[in-house]
């Protein structure tokens, strides 16, 4: 993502917590045929909050065109790998496509995202969102 890119936006949320990776979901896929289903459908509607929240406060508002997306994963231990980490993006665009922020999550809406692991002292995630000039 250029420089210009960033200094344009405003458009951001954070969702405090720690989002559960692949290997968590793959564990509740294999152990019963609904828990995989239930778990994502409870994440995006945690996540759904924090993008209520952030509209509220005029930090987030629906895009209409291109963006690229910026995800921080600040976590505070090291015991997750960077995949089994980002593979919780997924979440992140469902949740909001179903919150009306972006249209869709197709590459015709979603045209990069770059990812960055941050050790901190708690779990949070930092999601940008930079309109992408056609």
């Amino acid at each position: 993502m250029s420089e210009a890119q960033k200094a344009e936006s405003v458009n951001e949320f954070i969702i405090s917590g720690r989002l559960p990776g692949l290997n968590e979901y793959t564990r509740a896929c294999r152990s019963h045929w609904s828990k995989g289903s239930k778990m994502k459908r409870r994440v995006e509607e945690d996540i759904g909050w924090h993008i209520l929240a952030a509209r509220g406060a005029h930090k987030l508002h629906p895009v209409h065109g291109p963006v690229a997306v910026s995800i921080e994963w600040h976590e505070k231990d090291r015991r997750r790998d960077f995949d089994n980490i980002v593979s919780a993006k997924k979440l992140i665009l469902d949740a909001m496509q179903k919150m009306g922020i972006i249209p869709n999550d197709n590459r015709e809406y979603i045209t990069a995202i770059s990812d960055e692991i941050v050790d901190d002292d708690k779990d949070f995630v930092v999601v940008r969102l930079y309109d992408v000039k056609e």
